[in-house]
């Protein structure tokens, strides 16, 4: 018995030991590390015919291709002008041992790739171990700076008509005073139209084909409908219903009368009196008065004989005569009576 009993507990832990190390197995099996088939490039970029890295490639998009499957893409001068920097290519399993271009727009580089590791002489190798991503340095050479792709225009779309009944609230009418109703994609005013009492007619022309199934909302009054209208092209509908919330006009604001501005007459200015400068009275020197004396007269001393023979000529009208007559003998013997009487005064005495 006890031997059995042995036996028991040894085939029990055999079993276990089994069974653990399958799952150890399974386990170390699940945790392998994968595989990671990509290649990671970085290199400058340069137009054909230049020397030295070109920036006006910067920031536009590089794309790395197979067979004109887009692998991988990068912006070019993420972090530095002129260059490119983390183009991850893969991983796609069924284009490995392919040939990778490399696109900017609508130009290739000369330079290819191949998508996989290689061996010593540069081709394919297809049994190579590639277990973690592979970097290459790879500089890029462009014939000519990419032309911008031309946006395509959206085909027009014809315009779609609506026309039906409003309702506002529990009000089966428009608010008074408000005739028109417009259309809007978003906040693009799309459509306009008119309003007459309960009714409403609007066309719906936003322009092109990308506006298809867009929903277009509708306002009155500063209010937006919450109907809304799926576009479609050359549509017409009748008897088209939409739906605004409760109006309510607005609290009327009193108009206060502006008071009319009392026109004050502008002063005239009194012209201020230019005051003339008082005249300051110029002192003249008076001249000093020069005495001067006067001589005194020597006496002249005249004989009688020849006084008497002044006289008898002087009567006579001789050359001494100036012919004026009676008057100018008067005179003579007038001035000529002191010195006579003088004279005689000194002979008396």
């Amino acid at each position: 018995m006890k031997y059995f009993m042995k036996f028991s507990l040894l085939a029990i832990l055999v079993l276990f030991i089994t069974s653990g190390l399958a799952f150890s197995e399974d386990t170390l099996e699940a945790q392998d590390i994968p595989e990671l088939h990509m290649l990671i490039f970085q290199g400058d970029v340069f137009i054909s015919g230049q020397t030295a890295k070109t920036s006006s490639l910067d920031g536009l998009n590089l794309e790395a291709k197979i067979n004109g499957t887009v692998i991988g893409s990068v912006s070019i001068a993420q972090h530095l002008t002129g260059r490119y920097s983390g183009l991850e290519v893969g991983p796609a399993s069924s284009l490995e041992g392919g040939e990778i271009e490399f696109w900017i727009g609508d130009q290739v580089a000369f330079e290819k790739e191949i998508y996989g590791p290689l061996t010593t002489s540069g081709s394919y190798c297809p049994g190579c171990t590639w277990t973690l991503p592979i970097s290459r340095v790879l500089n890029l050479h462009f014939s000519a700076i990419p032309q911008a792709t031309p946006t395509p225009t959206p085909d027009k779309a014809e315009p779609s008509f609506l026309t039906g009944s409003l309702i506002f609230g529990s009000i089966l009418e428009a608010p008074s005073g408000y005739s028109s109703i417009t259309a809007y994609s978003g906040n693009e005013l799309v459509g306009t139209g008119q309003i007459s009492g309960n009714s409403f007619s609007i066309t719906i022309d936003p322009g092109d084909v990308t506006y298809v199934g867009k929903p277009i909302v509708f306002k009155i009054a500063n209010y937006f409908s919450k109907t809304t209208y799926s576009f479609l092209p050359d549509d017409f509908q009748t008897e088209y219903k939409l739906f605004f919330p409760e109006y309510i006009a607005p609290t009327p604001v009193p108009v206060i009368p502006t008071p009319t501005p009392t026109m004050v007459p502008t002063a005239i200015p009194t012209p201020t009196p230019t005051m003339e400068p008082t005249r300051t009275a110029t002192p003249v020197a008076e001249p000093t008065a020069t005495f001067t004396a006067t001589p005194t007269p020597t006496p002249i001393v005249v004989s009688s004989s020849a006084m008497d023979d002044s006289i008898i000529e002087d009567s006579s009208g001789g050359c001494n005569s100036r012919g004026g007559g009676p008057a100018s003998v008067g005179l003579i013997l007038l001035s000529l009576a002191p010195v006579y009487l003088l004279n005689r005064k000194r002979k008396n005495i």
